[in-house]
């Protein structure tokens, strides 16, 4: 879903060949791995996404930066056509990074896994259990006794729902030696689309910009897969008596049931999904996965809308009608006068 005002970049945008100009950009991953020497701004009317990249290059390379990584972009207040953007510049012998040391909370002898380092591995078992938490602390310590019980080194904490005066948790487990999970990129270009077709039938460099099937969304974890795939059972802990009779349950599930087998399927990146009444279907596309791909048609359509939830779904609706599979909203501009925006939508099959 966009921002009203467009004033973050969730995912690097993709690389796009610069041909006139050296300086290069970087993916998010890989700017992070370096020491910044610059930040700079630009402002102009860049219409497109790949417009203010090439304006990045140009403006970076007359800088004397080998690199560049955009972080933001705005649209200014004062003319809803002018796109501001700020990026950050680096040398061709850029410093690592300093890597900052973890300070890791501990429970139970567990240490809390922050999402960010969580998502990246691959959890051994999965722990949900359900019992009045009055406090957060209560919850960590509750969640580290199970993991520590089945010998884990880490855990994080992914979801928690009210279930009346109850809380049910959802945690994920993890060994010193985690293997890493297989990410899907954010800006990873849909493989049923035509640009995902056109990359894969390409190959090389271009084929590895599409989504994988059976690689990880890089946003979250998939509680049913990994729940049927460790044959999970909530753990109720609202009275002694459930809870001696649940994990028994439990111990006879891991004992008689290990011969079930799980089917892996991809999962892929999360994206807004804008569902009409009729049960038909299209997703939005992040800054950085349309900059990959060509839109085949452009849409504008004037109103007032409060919420990002009602710009994204009128605009998914006549992406719809007009036969797209995808839609990225490319620009929102304020009247002048008046609270009606106008905004943008590039369509994508």
């Amino acid at each position: 879903m966009t921002s009203l005002k467009k004033t973050f970049i969730a995912a690097t945008i993709a690389l796009i060949p610069c041909s006139s100009f050296a300086a290069q950009q970087l993916t998010e991953e890989q700017a992070n791995s370096m020491q910044s020497y610059k930040s700079i701004t630009i402002r102009g009317a860049f219409y497109t996404d790949s417009d203010y990249v090439m304006a990045m290059s140009k403006a970076a390379d007359n800088e004397g930066a080998a690199s560049f990584y955009i972080t933001t972009t705005n649209i200014s207040p004062s003319n809803d056509t002018l796109r501001i953007v700020y990026a950050k510049l680096y040398k061709s012998d850029a410093p690592k990074a300093v890597e900052k040391a973890e300070s890791l909370r501990k429970f139970e002898g567990v240490y809390e896994y922050p999402k960010s380092k969580a998502v990246r591995l691959e959890p051994f078992n999965i722990v949900r259990i359900r019992g009045y938490f009055p406090t957060d602390y209560d919850i960590n310590q509750a969640i580290a006794k199970e993991a520590s019980a089945q010998g884990a080194y880490g855990f994080y904490i992914d979801s928690r729902s009210e279930i009346g005066s109850n809380l049910q948790i959802a945690a994920y487990i993890f060994k010193k030696d985690a293997p890493e999970r297989k990410l899907q990129p954010e800006d990873a270009i849909p493989y049923d689309s035509e640009a995902g077709q056109l990359a894969l039938a390409k190959g090389g460099d271009a084929a590895m910009q599409v989504e994988k099937p059976g690689y990880y969304s890089p946003s979250a974890f998939n509680e049913k897969y990994y729940a049927d795939k460790f044959n999970n059972k909530v753990i109720d802990k609202t009275t002694t008596t459930t809870t001696t009779a649940t994990t028994a349950k439990v111990a006879t599930s891991s004992s008689t049931e290990t011969t079930t087998s799980v089917v892996t399927e991809p999962q892929r990146v999360t994206r807004y999904t804008v569902t009409l009444p009729d049960g038909r279907k299209i997703q939005e596309l992040n800054d950085a996965t349309a900059a990959k791909m060509v839109a085949f048609d452009t849409l504008k359509f004037r109103g007032y809308y409060v919420t990002d939830q009602e710009i994204s779904y009128q605009a998914g609706k006549r992406a719809i009608e007009a036969g797209a599979k995808y839609y990225h909203i490319a620009r929102v501009a304020h009247d002048t006068k008046g609270p009606n925006i106008t905004v943008f939508i590039d369509l994508y099959r």
